[in-house]
């Protein structure tokens, strides 16, 4: 038998309804929020996570290894080569060449006739002070002859007026002409000294029209051909140049003022020119000079580096750049010039455009914070002077500042020395620092 069951209507009983719809009403706001809680809560936490994770991985920093070894520190610097000895051959006198008997690229010896002038106004003006000398000569004898005569009346004049044979007068005019005749004596002798000195002149003008070669060399070069007429004045023209030897050259390079106090008598230098540019030659610096060269906007000095060139290759004029060993150092302690530059609290160009770092506007010395408004320096000690050398030895995290001491340096590499650094040990160098976002 089955038990009759009663349908309620289909909304169920209106006051029951109505009772749980306002349960409902009241239930869904704290559902609501206790969602938007658990979600702000998963975000933050998602939001600290990242920011950790960003921190400890996202700046990277690369490292090399400090190195032993060798260090030159070098000069460099510009010049031209020249002959050691050059000797400028000119003509002293005026007049129409005949003759030349060399040309360039010649070996002469010490005498060796180079060239010969037209001699024949010259061998004229010899001939014309030959008389003179002849005819001051004559005026000389002429002039002791007379002086001879006056000698011997004066000696009479005395000896007659001892005897009262004749009167003082006499004897006064005799005295007169004797002196008057030594002084003919003199004058003569000056005109014979005179027309002697002019025939030196005259000989040694024709001597010079024969030109000679002063050295033992090379002639450079020619400047005269035959026939051409050659005058002197108060700058003698050059007809040849000679050089002592080709064996042994001289560098004169120009060396900056920044660089002339390393530059020193005596240290071994290098130098390249154009016309063999992979080959080196060695050299050495033989003298530095005290007068500046003052160009538009540089000062340089002029320094002297000798030149082997036993093989021929090298000739005057060339232009060569010349490497001077001014320093160099065995066995040291080397680094990279970016390490000692490198800090890890300066921002890059390229990490400024990224964002900017409230920690850039503190000060260098440290920031606020702690207990009792002390100074919290910065990881690595950068509160020391900013020109201070010093190293970064990486540690995991932030790296560690290390002062050193530094030497010479080559503008690659340089010398340091500390109780924290050997050879082998990591420094960094660099680092690079994730996008943000």
């Amino acid at each position: 038998m089955t038990s009759p069951r009663t349908n309620e209507p289909a909304g169920g009983d209106p006051e029951v309804l109505r009772v749980v719809a306002r349960g409902k009403r009241r239930t869904l706001p704290w559902v609501l929020l206790a969602a938007v809680l658990v979600a702000g809560g998963g975000g933050g936490f998602y939001a600290w996570k990242k920011k950790t994770t960003a921190a400890a991985e996202g700046t990277k920093y690369q490292s090399q290894k400090v190195e032993r070894g060798d260090l030159r520190v070098t000069v460099t610097a510009t010049g031209t080569l020249k002959a050691r000895n050059t000797v400028e051959v000119g003509a002293e006198i005026t007049g129409r060449v005949l003759e030349v008997h060399v040309n360039f690229n010649d070996k002469v010896t010490k005498g060796q006739i180079l060239a010969e002038i037209d001699t024949e106004q010259y061998t004229a003006r010899v001939e014309e002070v030959s008389a003179q000398v002849n005819s001051a000569s004559a005026s000389l004898v002429n002039a002791r002859a007379t002086a001879n005569e006056a000698k011997q009346k004066l000696t009479r004049a005395e000896a007659m007026l001892a005897q009262g044979l004749a009167p003082a007068q006499d004897v006064e005019t005799a005295q007169a002409n004797y002196k008057r005749a030594e002084a003919q004596v003199a004058s003569a002798s000056s005109q014979v000294t005179l027309a002697q000195a002019s025939m030196k002149v005259a000989k040694t003008n024709l001597s010079k029209a024969v030109i000679r070669s002063p050295i033992d060399g090379i002639v450079l070069n020619r400047a005269v051909e035959p026939g051409q007429t050659v005058t002197s004045g108060l700058q003698t023209p050059v007809l040849f140049v000679l050089a002592a030897d080709l064996g042994q050259l001289q560098l004169n390079v120009q060396v900056d003022e920044a660089d002339v106090g390393a530059v020193k008598e005596g240290q071994e230098a290098s130098f390249t020119v154009d016309a063999y540019a992979q080959q080196s030659f060695a050299s050495k610096v033989l003298a530095v000079k005290n007068m500046p060269t003052t160009g538009t906007t540089v000062v340089t000095y002029e320094a002297w580096l000798s030149v082997d060139n036993a093989k021929g290759l090298l000739r005057p004029g060339m232009t060569a750049t010349a490497t001077v060993v001014v320093d160099e150092r065995k066995s040291v302690l080397l680094v990279s010039n970016a390490a000692l530059r490198f800090n890890p609290n300066r921002k890059s160009s390229s990490q400024q455009q990224q964002g900017i770092s409230v920690n850039q506007f503190l000060p260098m010395g440290g920031r606020p914070g702690g207990m009792g408004g002390q100074q919290q320096k910065r990881p690595g000690g950068t509160g020391a002077p900013a020109r201070e050398p010093a190293l970064w030895l990486p540690t995991g995290g932030e790296p560690r500042r290390v002062k050193v001491e530094v030497g010479a340096t080559d503008g690659i590499r340089t010398e340091v020395r500390s109780d924290e650094i050997n050879e082998g040990t990591d420094i960094v160098v660099s680092m690079t620092e994730a996008p943000r976002g």
